[in-house]
């Protein structure tokens, strides 16, 4: 029995981070060797609450049994796991308040340069517009992406970086072996594959309303600044946002429009301080030691009807509707433009009508 293996077993059995790192503060500060952990009345010592020491003692018998388990489990499922004892445990999360003991990991954790992305589960065509413009600008330089693998702004977000090749690091709100949602499952294992995925949650955790906020602290944990791209008037972003402020991070968000349910929050905290994104350029100063990636320049030819068409929707009129109104032409006639154009890979569908331009 080690310190390391405590603090996993503690994990296994629901302990809290906090509650986990005081147990193994007690008995280093008192001078108690570890395999008598469960010798100590925790409750009179006025380290855990009844409840949580009554299920200690409980679960105290079955240690080996749970460690060897959970060491079995994650080589199987090809997951190792990192203390914050260890030497490789991220060192941004190390001294935040209330630090992972734990955690459990799923690819290759590399941590440079890392900007998290959180919004709206729901969101607007706006808002993915927006994930794709700021993610593709950063395409040029090495970014790592942190988010957390949920939907909407989340998902955009892991998506576009892989699509950019960029490294990006999921953090989940549940254990590493549950895909929540379970429709993100090839993103799930493409990010294991091209970057890592990272969960505090012990196996077999489900999602909960609880989880979510709790892995809020490592998503700004790990980031050195924080984009909110879209957030209503009460989200779960803000909670991100609120955290990385706490933490000493730079909080970014995007500026929407007054009416739309969807910026409330981030405008709001414009208001209140956050700095706003308009470009990728915002960013950059916050990163000395950014590297800029090898650019290939690519010569685009069109014709002058897909020019025209590129131009309008470069300009931001990019709903089909808008640009036949514009072009004075029929719906038919421009939807073929924009199908070759799309097929060129010049531009990119964002929602049944709306378009984006890509090169």
């Amino acid at each position: 029995m080690n310190r390391r293996d405590l603090l996993i077993f503690l994990n296994e059995i629901n302990f809290s981070s906090e509650n986990s790192l005081k147990i193994l503060n007690y008995l280093i500060d008192s001078n108690i060797p570890i395999e008598d952990f469960d010798t100590i009345d925790y409750f009179k010592e006025r380290v855990l609450s009844k409840r949580s020491f009554d299920r200690l003692k409980e679960k105290a018998k079955d240690f080996n049994l749970v460690v060897d388990e959970v060491k079995e489990k994650i080589n199987l499922i090809g997951v190792k796991i990192t203390t914050i004892l260890d030497d490789e445990f991220p060192k941004s999360l190390r001294y935040i308040m209330n630090p992972p003991s734990v955690l459990y990991i799923k690819g290759n954790l590399k941590i440079y340069n890392p900007i998290a992305f959180v919004g709206a589960r729901s969101h607007s065509s706006y808002g993915n517009m927006v994930v794709n413009k700021i993610i593709d600008s950063m395409s040029n330089y090495d970014f790592t992406i942190v988010s957390g693998m949920a939907y909407g702004i989340d998902s955009l977000s892991h998506k576009r970086a892989l699509k950019n090749n960029l490294n990006t690091i999921a953090v989940l709100g549940t254990g590493i072996d549950v895909i929540y949602p379970k429709s993100n499952k090839e993103l799930y294992e493409e990010i294991s594959k091209k970057g890592s995925i990272i969960s505090e949650f012990a196996l077999g955790t489900s999602a909960n309303k609880f989880t979510f906020p709790i892995r809020n602290r490592i998503i700004s944990g790990l980031s050195k600044t924080v984009v909110v791209v879209e957030a209503k008037d009460k989200s779960g972003s803000l909670i991100t946002a609120r955290l990385a402020a706490e933490q000493g991070k730079e909080v970014f968000a995007v500026p929407g429009n007054i009416t739309s349910i969807y910026s409330v929050g981030t405008n709001k905290l414009i208001r209140d301080g956050a700095i706003p994104l308009v470009e990728v350029e915002d960013i950059l100063d916050y990163y000395p030691n950014l590297n800029k990636n090898k650019v290939y320049e690519e010569n685009i030819e069109m014709d002058a009807e897909e020019l025209a068409v590129y131009n309008l929707i470069q300009r931001g009129i990019n709903n089909t509707n808008d640009i036949c109104n514009n072009l004075r032409n029929e719906v038919f006639y421009i939807n073929k433009i924009l199908t070759k154009l799309e097929l060129r890979g010049i531009i990119e569908k964002i929602s049944m009508n709306e378009f984006q331009i890509l090169k």
